[in-house]
């Protein structure tokens, strides 16, 4: 609980339209819902695509709001002078809700991210997973008898993870909303945790939704083709992940904290406009933060840091060098296919940035638990390999056909890749016939399907899809089946020993929406559902 005068401090650019009197209401609760607004609660109204907060203010307002903070000014807002707007209910004016939102909510839990050191982790591909693998490296550099899970909490698109502890963040999210993101780092706090990993999204940084996170190492995995719907441009999504990088120099450095930022020295699509973004943050700063570099030894023309060789893969594991500033040791990871290898290369240079020992990176590496629905295998003793991918962009989509190619009729068995997936509806349009493209040419066998098809017509967005495919496919190496449940079972029915059959786009979500509405939905009890029902042909065939 804090007065209102306190979280006032942590808003500078405030407007007030209160008494001296009012800066002393206690305020127990922050909100953006005026349906979760009770008495003692602060209600921020954020301007959002398709509702304005600043029209729910009344309703707030009715429901015993202690005070409101909002971009308009009084004379924009509906009813103010009837509702005592600025004269019984406070109003506190600010130039972004968003980033208000994000401090208040900051503020109230006590500013738990500079208790912690915290990683930000960002990219088009790879984030969930790298986190993931981050996460496993700082329990093992932690771990003790008597807290075998470490002192690390981590923040995904997935789930949230305290010291080992799962906690759900919803069906279908990106970087959770700042109230949830404040309440995790606290949690952390609470139990002793050293270490935060937040995953940061695009949409969350534009969002504001970390900007209250006092981040000490910002990395990247890449930067391709993605969300172009939302931010317009490439320039403007490069932009949004410049964010976390910027947001290095905007917080005070904590003791025993190093602050580095992680590049990828071998993406063209990130590397060179992350170090422009950094030198214009480093010319106005005192502070000091070290950049640090991965690749794949040989593959790019610039330095690296962290530097991949002697790659050897296998069926289950993948093995390589990391050769570092410190000298170089082997690593061993469950992950298979290159986009892995660059994952486990970023988490081990944030955790070498960080001073963790070699031995630490080696065991969080090879020890790390499965990502779901990042190259989740489903077997129900099928004699072939059953996939569920969350690959859903051009890049991800080429990385996993080309990452599975190898998997196809292992132990002398013939075989085909059999791909399944569609695209979403109101996002890039454009994607769909580039996932197309990269599935015609990579799979033996492509099946169009729906994925999250929202207000869109379904039949329309698979049309867009063919139109990739049929540039390196033949109408007998596709087909259309909208209803997703079908177009699996539909996979699996047409597989064969020495077969891959993968489902892309979906992955760890757990929610479909077609309209407005998120229906119940997983790609991995769809998958095991169908194997089911196709087990006794595959009993008679063996005998």
């Amino acid at each position: 609980m804090m007065t209102l005068r306190e979280l006032l401090n942590t808003l500078p650019d405030a407007e007030l339209s209160f008494s001296e009197k009012a800066s002393n209401i206690a305020i127990e609760g922050v909100t953006a819902d005026s349906r979760q607004v009770r008495p003692g609660s602060l209600f921020v109204a954020v301007p959002g695509v398709h509702n304005d907060g600043h029209r729910f203010i009344p309703a707030a307002i009715a429901q015993g709001v202690a005070a409101v903070i909002g971009e308009r000014p009084l004379s924009e807002i509906i009813d103010a002078e009837a509702n005592g707007l600025g004269r019984t209910v406070p109003y506190l004016r600010v130039q972004n809700s968003r980033r208000a939102l994000a401090f208040v909510c900051a503020a109230l839990q006590g500013f738990p991210s500079r208790r912690l050191t915290v990683v930000g982790v960002t990219g088009t591909d790879g984030k969930t997973t790298t986190s993931t693998i981050l996460e496993s490296i700082l329990r093992a550099a932690t771990a003790t008898t008597e807290a075998p899970a470490g002192a690390v909490g981590v923040i995904t698109t997935v789930g949230a993870r305290i010291r080992g502890e799962e906690i759900d963040t919803g069906l279908h999210v990106t970087t959770p909303d700042a109230p949830d993101v404040q309440r995790f780092l606290r949690a952390m706090v609470d139990a002793g945790c050293r270490y935060a990993v937040v995953e940061s999204t695009s949409h969350g940084l534009h969002q504001q939704r970390v900007a209250a996170v006092d981040f000490d190492v910002a990395a990247v995995t890449n930067i391709t083709h993605e969300h172009l719907d939302y931010h317009g441009t490439r320039e403007a999504y490069v932009a949004a992940k410049a964010l976390l990088f910027r947001a290095l120099f905007a917080s005070s450095p904590k003791p025993g904290a190093p602050r580095a930022a992680v590049l990828n020295a071998d993406d063209a699509g990130s590397y060179d406009a992350l170090r422009a973004a950094l030198a214009e943050e480093m010319e106005s700063s005192a502070l000091d933060v070290a950049i640090r570099s991965y690749g794949i030894a040989g593959r790019s023309p610039h330095s690296l840091d962290v530097a991949v060789e002697n790659i050897a893969y296998d069926a289950d594991a993948t093995r390589f060098d990391l050769r570092w500033w410190g000298g170089r040791f082997p690593v061993e990871s469950p992950l298979i296919g290159e986009f892995n290898v660059y994952n486990a290369a970023c988490a081990a240079t944030v955790a070498l940035a960080l001073g963790i020992p070699p031995s630490a990176v080696q065991r969080g590496v090879k020890e790390m638990p499965p990502v779901p629905g990042r190259m989740e295998r489903i077997d129900v003793g099928q004699p072939f390999l059953a996939i569920v991918d969350f690959a859903h962009t051009p890049v991800s989509l080429e990385r996993a056909l080309t990452t599975l190619r190898p998997l196809v009729g292992r132990n002398g068995e013939g075989g085909r890749l059999i791909a399944i997936f569609g695209s979403a509806g109101l996002r890039d349009r454009e994607k769909r016939y580039l996932m197309g493209r990269v599935s015609g040419q990579l799979a033996d066998y492509t099946i169009i399907t729906a994925e999250d098809p929202r207000t869109e017509d379904l039949e329309e967005i698979c049309r867009e899809i063919e139109r990739g495919v049929r540039e390196f496919a033949g109408p007998d190496r596709y087909v259309i089946i909208p209803d997703r449940s079908e177009a699996i079972q539909a996979g699996v029915e047409m597989a064969r020993a020495g077969d891959v059959v993968a489902a892309f786009g979906k992955g760890h979500e757990r929610s479909m929406c077609f309209g407005e509405i998120e229906y119940p939905w997983s790609d991995q009890e769809a998958m095991r559902a169908a194997l089911q029902r196709c087990a006794d042909r595959w009993q008679r065939e063996s005998v």
